[in-house]
C-alpha cells in the first residue's frame, strides 16, 4: 500500500527508520500495523524526493514538524547544487557537439603578439590560493596608478612563469597595460610581443588548466619550444556575465620553432 519494496523495506529494518510492529520467529516475515502506514507512506515520498535517510530520520521523528521546513529548504539547496552542476556538464557537451576538432574544445592557432607596456606584481602562490592573491595583486596595481594619476589602457594580463611546477607554488604575476606615453611616470615595461600558439577556454575557470595543458601538446606536435610565460587574459568574466559557462579567457604561450632554437 505504500509502494516501498521488500528490499527497501528491509533496509530502513536494519538503518531503524521503518522497523515492523512484529517479525515473525520462524520464518523471519515482518509484519507491518495499519497506524505504520502514514509512516510508510511519508518514508516513500521523502524517498521519491531523494532525501538522505538521515533527514528522512530526522523528519519521521520526535519534534519533526518543526523541523520540516529547515530540513526540506537545505534538501531543495543540494538538490539546486546538483541541477547547477547538471546544467553546467550539459553546457559542456553541447559545446562538444558544436566543434568539428574531436571532444576537445580547445583549437589552437599560431599568432603574433604585439609588445605592450605593462605594471606589474609578481608573487608566488599555492594553487588554491591563487584567487585571493590575485585580487590583492590587481588591487596593488590599481591604487599605485591611481596614485600616479595612471590609467590602465585594457583589462590585466596574468602571467604564469613556472605553470608545469604548480605543485612548488605557482609565480603569477599580475600586469596591467598602459599606454607608452605612460610607461615612464608609472615605472613600466615591455611586455615582448612575437609568435605565439593560443587557444580560448570557454566556460568556468576549473577548465583553464585542461585548455594550458592542449595548448602545449598543440605546440610541441607543430615543433614549437615554448619561450615565455603563459600568458592569460579575461576577454569575458564575472564583469559581464553571471554565469561561469560564458566566460571566455584567452591562453597564449610564446613560441619560436624547434629548428629555430636549434634544440
Amino acid at each position: 500500500m505504500t509502494g516501498i519494496a521488500a528490499k527497501r523495506l528491509r533496509h530502513y529494518d536494519a538503518v531503524g527508520l521503518l522497523c515492523p510492529a512484529v517479525t515473525d520467529q520462524e520464518t523471519g516475515y515482518r509484519l507491518y500495523s495499519l497506524d505504520q502506514l502514514d509512516t510508510g507512506v511519508l518514508v516513500g515520498l521523502l524517498h521519491d524526493l531523494e532525501v538522505p535517510l538521515a533527514e528522512i530520520a530526522v523528519l519521521i521523528g520526535p519534534g519533526a514538524a518543526e523541523r520540516t521546513r529547515d530540513v526540506l529548504r537545505e534538501h531543495r539547496r543540494h538538490i539546486l547544487e546538483r541541477r547547477a552542476e547538471t546544467d553546467r556538464i550539459l553546457a559542456r557537451i553541447d559545446r562538444a557537439l558544436e566543434v568539428d576538432h574531436g571532444l576537445l574544445p580547445y583549437a589552437g592557432e599560431l599568432v603574433t603578439l604585439d609588445p605592450i607596456w605593462v605594471v606589474s606584481v609578481r608573487t608566488t602562490t599555492p594553487q588554491p590560493e591563487i584567487d585571493p592573491n590575485y585580487a590583492r595583486c590587481l588591487g596593488e596595481l590599481r591604487q599605485r596608478l591611481a596614485g600616479l594619476g595612471v590609467a590602465a589602457s585594457g583589462r590585466e594580463i596574468v602571467l604564469y612563469h613556472n605553470p608545469l611546477q604548480w605543485y612548488e607554488g605557482l609565480e603569477m604575476e599580475v600586469c596591467l597595460p598602459i599606454a607608452p606615453s605612460d610607461a615612464a611616470a608609472a615605472g613600466a615595461w615591455q611586455l615582448p610581443g612575437g609568435a605565439a600558439a593560443r587557444t580560448l577556454c570557454l566556460g568556468p575557470y576549473t577548465d583553464i588548466w585542461r585548455a594550458l595543458a592542449t595548448l602545449l601538446a598543440w605546440a610541441a606536435q607543430r615543433d614549437h619550444v615554448v619561450c615565455g610565460p603563459v600568458r592569460e587574459f579575461y576577454v569575458v568574466d564575472e564583469r559581464d556575465t553571471d554565469d561561469p559557462a560564458g566566460f571566455v579567457t584567452e591562453l597564449t604561450l610564446p613560441v619560436r620553432s624547434r629548428k629555430d632554437s636549434g634544440s
